[in-house]
């Protein structure tokens, strides 16, 4: 059965890539679910796992890259100061920490490796085949944000990239149900990849929900990850019923399913993601104009928010035992979560990794050369004080971006990917392990860097890789 889910994504990578249209998108995000499914059979890979989105990915930069003059448009996006030049710089240096710093300090310095195959505290630095894959996926990453960036240059095609966003929270959302309905034993064909699975675990009597991810907390920041760019880009989207009813559906599932999964790093990103939903709330009542798309929907939430307020309240009032074994659920994977042996482990991680850092002299030990339990370490650490600065300084950069006067939409996208932000950065800070930002953050900053100060075009122009037809014939991508 293996070979026929193989097989299956195979076919429908191959129509996406004949239809030379938008469903390669729709494709991209559907399969961030399915972070299990290798669709590569791993032996023959040495036992490296290759799952669906950057696999995905990679035909995109072809695609694009291959198109009139794509490779033109993607170095110019990547050597532009104002577009993505911090990115590339720091790509440059995570390559070069990877292939000399394993080397130049061999056996001199403790590390975490990332193929935990037993609890350790601490193995000698050596080159490892983590450092090859690690820098590929990163790799894959950045020439994400490059293709991307060239693509949704097109306003047709950026909405078709937020369809794409509810079409991804939706197999999120079916194979958590399917999960939760005891039907995990069919999902198991799916299940290709060579990680520790953690799919049968319990939490003070609730099965935590996996989904098609490793484990639950892969799953609840997966979940969390959608909710919070659905959240504040539905603005963004021109179809009414999806804009007024799809989009609300699908936050609120999303967010059932994130509690759901019984992870304390999806529990800290909704806790921020509920006060960043807050500000921004407060941000379109204060200084969005009336009768502008921003304003859609504040008397509503409002309202939504004081009724389930009030019903928490009244429930509590009346039966306040209801609430007892959530709060014990709460109990054990938030306050008591720092006296847990995962807890420590994890810290120790971090720890480790940091120290590292230091022992490197701040050059960092290479991509895939410690795992860290802490985004911010784990980027500093695999890629040096330079590459830390770099990366960073390009989340900067893409935060302080600003639309070209008069593009509505562009206004819109960009200060959604603002909110966006913050959960994201917490949720990595709290249970990161790698210095490679994934393909979903790379479709978001490039979403970014396309909208910014750049004049709108028409659907089917620069952006189209197959752009051998006539110019009166134009054609979405």
């Amino acid at each position: 059965m293996d070979f026929v889910s193989i097989i299956l994504f195979w076919v429908l990578l191959l129509a996406a890539i004949l239809s030379r249209g938008p469903f390669i998108f729709y494709l991209l995000f559907g399969s961030m679910a399915f972070g299990s499914f290798a669709v590569i059979p791993p032996e023959l890979t040495q036992g490296l796992s290759f799952t669906p989105p950057p696999i995905i990915a990679l035909v995109i930069v072809f695609m694009y890259g291959g198109g009139t003059n794509g490779l033109a448009r993607m170095l110019s996006i990547a050597l532009r100061p104002s577009q993505c030049l911090f990115l590339t710089l720091f790509w440059i240096v995570a390559i070069w920490t990877t292939l000399f710093m394993p080397r130049m300090f061999a056996g001199m310095v403790t590390i975490i490796p990332m193929r935990l195959e037993e609890a350790t505290n601490g193995e000698p630095l050596y080159p490892t085949p983590q450092n090859i894959s690690q820098i590929m996926y990163l790799s894959i990453s950045v020439l994400t944000v490059f293709a991307c960036a060239l693509a949704f240059r097109a306003s047709a095609i950026r909405q078709h990239v937020l369809g794409a966003l509810c079409i991804g929270a939706v197999m999120v959302i079916v194979t958590g149900m399917l999960d939760l309905a005891g039907l995990g034993p069919y999902l198991d064909m799916f299940r290709t990849a060579t990680y520790v699975y953690l799919t049968d675990v319990e939490i003070a009597n609730v099965k935590r929900v996996v989904g098609l991810m490793p484990e639950a907390s892969a799953f609840g920041s997966l979940a969390v990850g959608f909710l919070t760019a659905i959240y504040f880009l539905r603005r963004a989207i021109a179809r009414p019923w999806l804009r007024l009813i799809g989009a609300p559906c699908l936050i609120v599932l999303l967010t059932i399913f994130a509690l759901l999964s019984t992870s304390s790093t999806a529990y800290g990103g909704l806790a921020v993601f509920g006060a960043v939903a807050g500000a921004e709330w407060l941000w379109r009542l204060l200084t969005a104009a009336k009768g502008s798309r921003a304003r859609e929907g504040l008397v509503l939430e409002f309202w939504a928010l004081i009724l389930a307020v009030g019903a928490v309240y009244l429930l509590a009032l009346f039966n306040a035992a209801v609430f007892d074994p959530f709060l014990e659920l709460v109990n054990t994977i938030v306050f008591q979560k720092a006296s847990s042996d995962s807890f420590e482990e994890r810290s120790m991680w971090t720890v480790v990794s940091l120290k590292a850092l230091f022992d490197t002299w701040g050059l960092g030990v290479g991509m895939g050369g410690t795992r860290a339990s802490n985004g911010l370490v784990a980027v500093f650490s695999n890629t040096g004080l330079i590459g830390g600065f770099l990366y960073y300084g390009f989340m900067i950069q893409t935060f302080l971006r600003r639309a070209a006067p008069g593009d509505d939409e562009g206004a819109v996208i960009l200060t959604a990917v603002r909110f966006y932000m913050p959960p994201v950065l917490i949720m990595g800070i709290l249970a990161g392990t790698s210095a490679d930002f994934g393909i979903m953050n790379a479709c978001i900053y490039a979403l970014a860097a396309a909208t910014a100060m750049t004049v709108p075009v028409k659907s089917g122009a620069a952006t189209n890789p197959s752009r051998r037809r006539s110019a009166g014939t134009q054609r979405l991508v």
